[in-house]
């Protein structure tokens, strides 16, 4: 993870807020650690370690949009931003499972288009 803490845009600061409301340290706008408001309430800033590791992985896409911006790939398919799991990734893990079926129909088509003899023995 950055040392910088990561800024965020508006319509990610608006997903935040609502996700704020799950933390369970949030308290009509205050922070029970803190003693004071919270610090995600009012800053375009990701500073609370706590809303870092328990509260932010409940919004995934918000979280790999945040914390691993630098990694993100792009979905051949789709277009779509998502964290690949090697460095050999092309689809995103929704096109990933079509474009294997499709390649896999592909194949089957090949292999029984290339048999020429009959399947039933021959006398």
């Amino acid at each position: 993870m950055n040392a910088k803490a990561p800024v965020m845009s508006y319509m990610q600061y608006r997903k935040m807020r609502k996700l704020l409301h799950e933390c369970c340290n949030f308290d009509n706008g205050r922070c029970l650690i803190l003693d004071s408001v919270c610090a995600q309430s009012i800053s375009y800033t990701l500073l609370c370690n706590w809303f870092r590791e328990a509260v932010l992985p409940l919004d995934k896409e918000l979280q790999v949009a945040l914390l691993f911006k630098n990694n993100l790939k792009n979905c051949v398919i789709c277009g779509k931003s998502f964290l690949p799991n090697s460095t050999r990734a092309k689809y995103c893990p929704d096109c990933s499972v079509l474009e294997r079926k499709r390649k896999e129909a592909a194949r089957q088509r090949r292999h029984y288009a290339g048999k020429q003899h009959s399947t039933h023995l021959e006398i």
